[in-house]
């Protein structure tokens, strides 16, 4: 695995207080931090104007003592005077929603080089299920679920060289067999997560948390 920049990378296939394997995942997450000292910068993907989505997140971190979390909107509240508060998080957590979506947003507000200086500075970073697909290398398989791949629309932040597929429990066979297919096509290797279960990327690491399926071009784990 190749492993373009320097920062942690949190793959999490969905995030939930009942959650052990969650559990699992947020305690690497926050290791050798102080919870009263953490900031976490969180991302939307998409209008959260009452902030149903961000308040869900601000007790599922308060559950581990975190009180201090800065809401950075890409949408009508955006406000580039942030960016620099931003930066100054410990954490920043990209939501889950629709993975296209969230990059068009991301791409509209210019942020691209933002997270990017913020990862090649040491930033952690958490993806949680279309935040996590921002950062592997497309969007396709959230493309064939919906049924065309538009290469046009396929981009993401491209931080690392394989895709992240999550909620793979609730997947049908005949999708699976579509992303075999897609692995076969294309030489893309895929780290498919089932609810609970993660990666971390620590610099050329990285680490399978939980029953990660490996579906690759000549392997189905």
């Amino acid at each position: 695995m190749e492993c373009f920049n320097v920062g942690k990378l949190y793959f999490y296939s969905d995030q939930v207080i009942e959650s052990p394997g969650n559990k699992r995942l947020d305690q690497l997450l926050l290791a050798g931090f102080e919870a009263k000292d953490i900031k976490i910068g969180y991302i939307p993907s998409t209008e959260d104007k009452d902030k149903e989505y961000f308040n869900t997140k601000v007790q599922y971190y308060k559950s581990y003592g975190i009180h201090n979390m800065m809401f950075f909107d890409l949408c009508s509240e955006f406000d580039s005077m942030r960016i620099k508060e931003l930066m100054e998080c410990d954490i920043i957590h990209l939501s889950a929603g629709n993975p296209i979506e969230f990059r068009h947003a991301i791409k509209n507000r210019q942020m691209d080089r933002v997270l990017r200086d913020y990862f090649n500075n040491g930033g952690t970073i958490v993806g949680v299920s279309g935040g996590a697909v921002q950062l592997g290398k497309t969007t396709n398989l959230f493309q064939l679920f919906t049924g065309k791949i538009n290469d046009e629309a396929s981009d993401t932040l491209n931080f690392v060289d394989f895709e992240f597929l999550p909620h793979y429990n609730r997947w049908s066979d005949e999708f699976k067999q579509k992303v075999q297919k897609y692995a076969q096509e294309t030489g893309t290797k895929i780290y498919a997560g089932n609810d609970g279960d993660g990666l971390i990327v620590d610099g050329d690491q990285l680490h399978m948390v939980g029953d990660i399926v490996v579906i690759s071009e000549n392997a189905f784990i």
